[in-house]
């Protein structure tokens, strides 16, 4: 041998001893393993488990520090038969799958060991040919210093088995609602299928793949010698069995949401009342499905604390989107604005509530075209009061108060409240949003009624046990609010709407609002007692409509089972303040009540905005027995008639109501009396343009037609495009259903013509 050969012999064999001697004490020193983290356990306000959710993001569980029998053979079988025996790499299965694999032409069997998953669970394992010795290192490593059980614990612990289960016990509780040491044969052998397709085989999704992959196992587990063929027949038979509740119980929205650290947090929520709630939601959507109802949320919060103790994001994790959180989805919120307009409206003196508000036919000019609301009886109902206004939610009153106070004072206002979807411009919104013209979050939504209970003071929601309370920021003024409240609980006041008794009247004080959105896509109920503000929202999250379901229909019922249920009775009655004052008031016009007022009603006022004057609508006049004003005349009687104003003599004539004559019998003639003595269209106005809306039936759009005739005429007849419409008596007003396009509409009474007008009707399709 030559010299050169002997030195380099040497050099490669020193080479090969320190390798083997830094291999060596590798293999010898015990390896340090990641920790498995700690499970975040969320506790209510009572120190009651409410869920758990450790990380991995979706993961929940707790580490096992030996592995179940049944569960442990299930396993064996499903992913390693040689585990027993093997020194963390297997050759006979590594030769098994690649003939597998050779005869397939392509990859379709594995031969990794439990042992080799486990360290691919552990750390990254490096690309290609180089990562596959250096998996087959540390797997012979970690069997050099953990037994069999130690190792079968660790893989049990750390194995992603889909879903939001990142080990057994996540998986057995998650499926099962079960400790792993608890599962039957059955059960252990689906957890054990799962590891290799977790996607695929979800048993929440696809059951049957789920159960054929299950029965496999339990094959394998029969020809391996694991279990008896009774055993086997009995796991045949069972039925998957799976648990129905949400992997994270009920509050599964609420603890997405607030992404828990591991550990302990204690959160507001009461337990008992968070399972009521839930199973109340479950029940009105089941009450609702054939009215195309799929979906609903609910929050309950502590009025004088601000602390949220009940919170539903959906009917169920498995319910039809039942992962979209429905307390911070926004939607279109219908009239569940409109209290806050009338604060406004109090506050800077626009209003009270004892204002006569005409609900009669307007039309605005937007930027989209003239507008004309309708309220959601197709009815208009002349002069109503603020207080009543409110109560029924009626719409064209309410436009007319944000007319008033600006829709750029409510944007501001519902800012302050802690709204955070309104990105845009107030003239983006205009005066629509009286009537739910942009989205808004349950949860916010709630926070500004819980403002409104508390006296104007914002202050936002408390999830966690150790969050601080915050004072809050005074928004409102107190006193307006108070009355707002009131208002909102005055059954009376709501009666012409809901009847009275309503689903909105409990045994106890509450103030409720409801609201829907256009073409019955939302229903909302917000609801405020002297211990609770509670808000629910109705419909499908898909956007799909209901079938007429209202917020009197379908939010509303919810929101008094809530309340009942929620409601301790320690606080019966609703806030009250000082410094209001009352005084007694005619129901029709708000004035003081005057002689000739047929009733009463005590209203209460901000200082400085009591009505002063004496109802000057309700008149004692001598009236012959034809109806015509007698003064000074013989053979008259005195009867009570009703002063309307100008505004409102069209609709108070159309409506037949007491009012003061049109006519008199020449002994005098009345101050203020007019007469006519030709035809007149009164409305629509000539060149006003209207829009159909595309989520309503078109025999629901429709407008008045109202004419001014002699008062001695005897018939109408209104032509539209020349096509005469049924005649029609005193006063001469029908109802014309809107149809697209350019329209004349004329008018003949006793066979005079009338001036003619043009009106223009857009397209449904086309908006």
């Amino acid at each position: 041998m030559s010299p050169k050969l002997g030195v380099l012999g040497r050099g490669v064999a020193l080479c090969v001893v320190v390798v083997g001697g830094v291999v060596g004490v590798w293999l010898a020193t015990p390896p340090s393993l990641p920790p498995v983290v700690e499970s975040a356990r969320v506790l209510d306000r009572h120190g009651a488990l409410l869920s758990e959710r450790p990380a991995p993001e979706r993961a929940r569980g707790e580490a096992l520090a030996a592995p179940p029998e049944t569960l442990a053979r299930a396993i064996i079988a499903a992913e390693d038969r040689r585990f027993m025996s093997h020194v963390g790499v297997d050759p006979r299965a590594i030769a098994r799958a690649a003939l597998a694999n050779l005869r397939a032409g392509e990859v379709v069997q594995g031969g990794s060991t439990l042992t080799q998953q486990l360290v691919r669970t552990l750390w990254t394992r490096p690309p290609g040919l180089r990562g596959k010795l250096w998996e087959a290192a540390w797997a012979v490593r970690l069997e050099l210093h953990l037994n069999k059980s130690q190792i079968l614990s660790e893989y049990l612990n750390r194995v992603y088995l889909g879903g939001v289960a990142y080990g057994v016990d996540a998986a057995a509780r998650t499926l099962y609602d079960k400790r792993p040491e608890a599962l039957s044969v059955a059960e252990a052998a689906l957890i054990a299928a799962l590891p290799r397709r977790p996607g695929a085989l979800d048993p929440f999704r696809d059951r049957s793949q789920a159960k054929a992959a299950r029965d496999r196992v339990l094959t394998t587990m029969l020809e391996v010698g694991l279990i008896t063929a009774e055993e086997h027949g009995e796991a045949l038979e069972q039925p998957l069995g799976l648990r129905r509740e949400p992997p994270m119980g009920g509050v599964w929205h609420l603890v997405r949401r607030l992404n828990p650290a591991p550990g302990a947090l204690t959160v507001t929520l009461d337990a008992r009342l968070q399972k009521d709630v839930e199973a109340l939601v479950r029940g009105m959507v089941a009450s609702l499905r054939e009215q195309a109802v799929s979906q609903a949320a609910a929050i309950v919060v502590d009025r004088q604390s601000g602390e949220v103790l009940a919170y539903v994001g959906s009917v169920g994790f498995d319910s039809p989107g039942g992962q979209v959180d429905g307390v911070m989805a926004p939607r279109s919120p219908g009239s569940a604005l409109k209290p806050f307009i009338y604060q406004l409206g109090l506050e800077r003196g626009h209003i009270t509530l004892a204002t006569p508000l005409m609900d009669l036919p307007q039309t605005w000019t937007t930027t989209h075209g003239a507008w004309t609301p309708t309220n959601y009886d197709e009815r208009h109902h002349g002069p109503v009061l603020a207080r009543e206004a409110l109560a029924r939610s009626l719409n064209i009153p309410a436009v007319r108060v944000l007319e008033a106070v600006g829709v750029a004072s409510l944007h501001h206002r519902l800012v302050e409240l802690g709204v955070t979807t309104l990105d845009e411009r107030p003239d983006h919104y205009g005066l629509g949003l009286a009537l739910g013209d942009a989205e808004l979050r349950l949860d916010e939504l709630t926070a500004a009624y819980l403002a409104l209970a508390n006296g104007g003071r914002a202050r936002p929601l408390v999830f966690r046990a150790d969050d601080p309370r915050p004072v809050g920021v005074q928004v409102g003024e107190a006193r307006a609010a108070a009355l707002i409240l009131d208002a909102l609980d005055d059954d009376s006041a709501r009666a012409g709407a809901f009847g009275l008794g309503s689903v909105l009247e409990p045994s106890f004080e509450m103030a409720a609002k409801t609201g829907t959105s256009v073409g019955w896509r939302d229903n909302w109920a917000f609801g405020i007692t002297g211990e609770l503000v509670i808000g629910v929202w109705v419909g499908n999250f898909d956007g799909a409509p209901m079938r007429e379901v209202s917020g009197i229909t379908g939010a509303a019922p919810l929101l008094r089972a809530i309340a009942e249920r929620a409601q301790l009775g320690l606080h019966d009655q609703l806030p009250r303040v000082k410094g209001l004052i009352p005084r007694e008031i005619c129901p029709l016009s708000g004035a003081l009540v005057g002689p000739s007022c047929p009733g009463a009603r005590l209203e209460r006022f901000l200082p400085g905005t009591a009505p002063d004057a004496v109802c000057p609508w309700h008149v004692e006049v001598p009236l012959d027995d034809s109806g015509a004003l007698a003064v000074g005349c013989p053979n008259t009687s005195t009867r009570l008639v009703v002063r309307w104003p100008a505004e409102a003599q069209a609709w108070a004539a159309e409506a037949n109501l007491p009012r003061w004559p049109e006519r008199d019998n020449s002994c005098v003639t009345p101050e203020g009396a007019a007469t006519t003595t030709s035809p007149a269209i009164v409305y629509p106005g000539d060149g006003l343009s209207f829009f159909l809306e595309p989520d309503r039936p078109a025999e629901h759009q429709a407008i008045p037609l109202r004419a001014a005739a002699p008062s001695a005429a005897k018939t109408a007849i209104w032509r539209v495009d020349g096509v005469p419409l049924p005649p029609v008596g005193p006063p001469f007003s029908t109802r014309w259903p809107l149809s697209p396009g350019a329209h004349t509409l004329s008018l003949s009474v006793d066979g005079v013509e009338a001036p003619t007008v043009r009106v223009y009707v857009g397209s449904a399709a086309a908006e």
